[in-house]
């Protein structure tokens, strides 16, 4: 447990206002450069796992017909040829497709009337935090492959809810601590479960009238617990890291606007989980480059992890 900050039950209103009125990088502040430089240590096989997923992924969508998200569509790639070269160029490139980041742009928080640290000015989004990036001590809390070997294995097409307990649990059964300043992982096996699904599978589940994924719980219990832990930022292989559909609350709202911790969404974590397994070591150097965008309301993750 961190000794740093206080604890979840003793912040003013559960909002987090700690680095100052003008901060707009939130817990990536837990980042510094000691702990960037002790990260920097955890590489031992100097082996590098990209994160990051094809920029059309998933496809087809499996919200293209969600009424508030159905907007976002895949990409366009155009290239335009020249005698000597070539130049490209994307249409239609939404940040928030593929493996990407939430930024604290994302979520209005109904309650305080402001977006993350008081800030209504929409001009401050992902920017804030490309200037350093994010880099730190990364953990992966490899849920799925914990819940197989327990015999209740995790079904990547419905809305199995991953408590508390089931986090603790597993970094137990892994060895690993959450400390302050960790970029936690977790692997659902959602990743898994849609590569391997038939393009036919995919097309069906895509045209669901009710799409359904695992997650963690949508409980404040979820969010005193990550915040006690000290997170920097928290990642995972599915649609939102809840659970999917959303049941009248998201612990988006506490994450991103109260307490400032981003969100990471559809990162592609399953070579890096077959890595961690065969050395039973989940802690590593884990970095990422958001984009340097004014006002971005999200980004790609444009993660790396080195063991």
């Amino acid at each position: 447990m961190n000794t740093t900050r206080p604890a979840y039950k003793d912040l003013p209103g559960g909002r987090l206002t700690a680095y100052g009125p003008d901060d707009q990088r939130g817990s990536l502040n837990l980042l510094t450069p000691e702990r960037v430089r002790a990260a920097a240590q955890l590489v031992r096989t100097g082996v590098v796992y990209g994160l990051n997923a094809p920029l059309t992924y998933p496809e087809p969508h499996p919200l293209s017909g969600h009424p508030t998200l159905a907007h976002r569509k895949p990409p366009e790639h155009h290239v335009h040829r020249f005698p000597d070269g070539r130049d490209d160029y994307y249409d239609r490139l939404y940040p928030q497709y593929s493996s990407q980041w939430d930024g604290f742009l994302h979520i209005w928080d109904d309650v305080n009337g402001c977006f993350y640290n008081g800030n209504t000015d929409e001009s401050i989004g992902v920017d804030a935090w490309a200037d350093g990036g994010i880099v730190g001590r990364g953990v992966l809390l490899d849920v799925a492959r914990w819940a197989a070997d327990r015999g209740r294995p995790i079904d990547w097409r419905t809305r199995d809810v991953i408590t508390v307990a089931d986090l603790e649990e597993t970094a137990a059964a892994q060895g690993v601590a959450i400390e302050e300043g960790t970029i936690l992982l977790l692997r659902t096996g959602w990743e898994t479960g849609w590569k391997a699904a038939t393009p036919a599978l995919r097309a069906q589940i895509a045209a669901a009238p009710e799409f359904q994924s695992p997650g963690v719980e949508a409980s404040l219990e979820i969010v005193e617990r990550l915040w006690d832990w000290g997170v920097a930022a928290v990642a995972a292989d599915n649609l939102a890291f809840e659970v999917w559909p959303l049941d009248g609350y998201t612990i988006h709202v506490d994450l991103l606007p109260r307490l400032g911790v981003p969100i990471g969404e559809f990162w592609q974590l399953d070579a890096l989980a077959e890595a961690c397994a065969a050395e039973s070591r989940y802690e590593f150097l884990l970095t990422s480059a958001p984009l340097n965008a004014s006002g971005g309301s999200g980004t790609p993750a444009n993660a790396l992890a080195i063991l």
